[in-house]
């Protein structure tokens, strides 16, 4: 018997044992390793609803493997069924699921874990999880939805949200019949939704990080495929638990600057770069991997993925094309291809056990889409902020007004008002880590600036977040927040803004001198939340540079 295993064996253990023999389990079953399912199957989101299934063939995987499974629920949301400030919830969850876990693993002695997510904040939290507890475990991916069909033309939820957010901003034409039957074909079924938002993005990044199975992050959510991975990742999970392979012999900074080069190469959600960061906050990592390293491996690391939002196929199409392993080859030369992953020795032997299939969907890297996926931008209205160029059609300069907005609601108002002219900047301040509280998506927001008809003209800049399905010229993730006294604060209605994408540059045209006198007769807001989960992220929240979530460790004196 290997790890936590040993210690339900001995006559100590015995007020244990029968607890768990009320169950049905067997002496027999007691005296294997014991593996922890962690499922987060739930009737909330189509992301969830068809993980029950798979965690069946996990477990039979496990059985198999002559070990034992014990599933247990893992708390599940989807970010998209929340766009009005209720959004504030959607970043903090993924503390929440990690914290979950964590406890669970804990309370209940498992030697290893395999983690079953789909959604936004599921996997990362997963992958956190994984980090903390450090025993052996293996992510499975739910896997994306399948492609719908309306009026013979193959459609996916974004052609939808398209027409949702015109009529949101009073401008919608499609007749309402069309609308339902729209919305009836959209999504056809289970997974998540069909393109690399952060969903999807998340899936890809644990399987850059060699936490899955080879494809398991772009199987098509429904059919044989994701069962058999399913099944074939329960086996594994006992392999890993026998060779005691933990999560830290695996997410080594190595395998996280890998998985930054694909987040380039496949110019995935711009929420994916917060996620990292969070993770790198619980690995110990045998080097420094920090913001700066998004931003010199983005230098010189092509997009050649071409899959909506930032290209123009879904992900049936990418997963046909060869996945994240057909990426992951055309780059090769830029990774370290030495590191193990849980199915293989090496990311090198998984590579070419799965070369690329679709030189249309994944290119050459010499044969690029674009020169940068994603990029940070710094400057004296940022000291790091994060933008995604090739979701507002590859625009790389912005020099125009701002109109400021101290609020998300506020914000969706003033656009649905008509404040918001073509040619400037909304800038949304106040929606930070510790602001928000809970760094704030601006999903709605986006999504109305493009239902408004602005999305060609006009640039959003926030100290907030954008969902990974959010088109037009954005800028996130500005640090420090307004909350905190960045510069963001200081910005006022008129002021002229300027995004240089190309140099990696934001600024506010004001002269220093005048910042520093706004910066005296600044007054810090109240805290828009006095009670609930939200105000330890008010209190405790880290910078999105360090992953925006909450600071969870202390300092040789006992400090947070």
């Amino acid at each position: 018997m290997i790890g936590k295993q040993k210690s339900l064996l001995g006559p100590d253990m015995s007020r244990m044992r029968a607890l768990i023999k009320a169950m049905g389990y067997t002496d027999e079953e007691l005296a294997r390793p014991r593996i922890g399912v962690a499922n987060t199957w739930g009737e909330t989101s189509p992301g969830h609803f068809h993980l029950r299934n798979l965690a069946e063939a996990v477990k039979a995987g496990i059985w198999q493997a002559g070990c034992t499974p014990v599933e247990f629920g893992s708390f599940a949301m989807c970010a998209l069924e929340a766009l009005d400030s209720s959004i504030r919830y959607d970043l903090p969850t993924r503390d929440i699921i990690a914290a979950d876990v964590e406890a669970c693993t804990n309370l209940h002695l498992f030697d290893g874990l395999v983690l079953i997510s789909s959604c936004d904040k599921n996997v990362p939290a997963h992958l956190l999880a994984a980090a903390r507890l450090d025993i052996p475990s293996i992510i499975l991916p739910g896997g994306p939805m399948r492609v719908g069909t309306y009026q013979g033309r193959p459609t996916i939820i974004t052609d939808l949200d398209k027409e949702t957010f015109k009529y949101a901003a009073g401008q919608g034409t499609m007749p309402l019949d069309e609308m339902h039957e729209l919305e009836e074909r959209a999504c056809p079924g289970c997974g998540a939704c069909q393109l690399l938002g952060t969903a999807n993005t998340m899936q890809c990044m644990a399987e850059a990080l060699g936490m899955t199975l080879p494809l398991a992050s772009t199987a098509p959510a429904d059919g044989g495929e994701r069962l058999r991975l399913a099944k074939k990742t329960g086996i594994r999970a006992a392999e890993l638990v026998r060779r005691g392979l933990k999560p830290s012999q695996i997410m080594t900074a190595s395998a996280v600057e890998n998985a930054i080069r694909v987040l380039h190469a496949i110019s995935g959600s711009t929420n994916a770069v917060v996620h990292l960061l969070a993770l790198i906050e619980e690995l110990n990592l045998e080097r420094p991997v920090t913001l700066d390293t998004f931003e010199r491996l983005g230098q010189d690391t092509p997009f050649i993925a071409d899959v909506k939002p930032s290209g123009q196929y879904p992900m049936e199409m990418f997963h046909d094309a060869g996945g994240i392993p057909a990426v992951m080859g055309q780059i090769a030369s830029l990774l370290d291809l030495g590191v193990p992953t849980v199915g293989y020795d090496s990311m090198r032997a998984q590579l070419a056990a799965h070369p690329l299939r679709d030189s249309r969907v994944i290119h050459a890297m010499d044969k690029p889409i674009a020169d940068m996926g994603i990029v940070i931008l710094r400057g004296n209205l940022a000291r790091s902020a994060v933008t995604r160029p090739m979701v507002s059609g590859g625009r790389r300069s912005f020099r125009g007004p701002a109109r400021v907005f101290d609020s998300l609601e506020e914000a969706i108002q003033g656009v649905k008002d008509g404040r918001l002219h073509k040619g400037e900047a909304l800038v949304l301040r106040y929606e930070g880590p510790r602001g928000g509280p809970g760094c704030t998506d601006i999903f709605g927001l986006m999504g109305l600036v493009g239902g408004a008809g602005l999305d060609a003209d006009c640039a959003v800049i926030t100290d907030g977040k954008a969902s990974g399905f959010c088109e037009g010229f954005y800028v996130v993730q500005v640090s420090p927040e307004a909350y905190l006294g960045g510069p963001l604060a200081l910005v006022q209605s008129g002021d002229t803004v300027e995004i240089d994408v190309v140099h990696g540059r934001l600024n506010v045209e004001v002269p220093a001198e005048e910042l520093e006198r706004r910066r005296a007769a600044w007054v810090q807001p109240q805290p828009r939340f006095t009670r609930g989960f939200l105000t330890v992220y008010h209190h405790l929240a880290l910078p999105v540079e360090r992953g925006g979530g909450i600071n969870l460790r202390l300092d040789a004196g006992g400090r947070p």
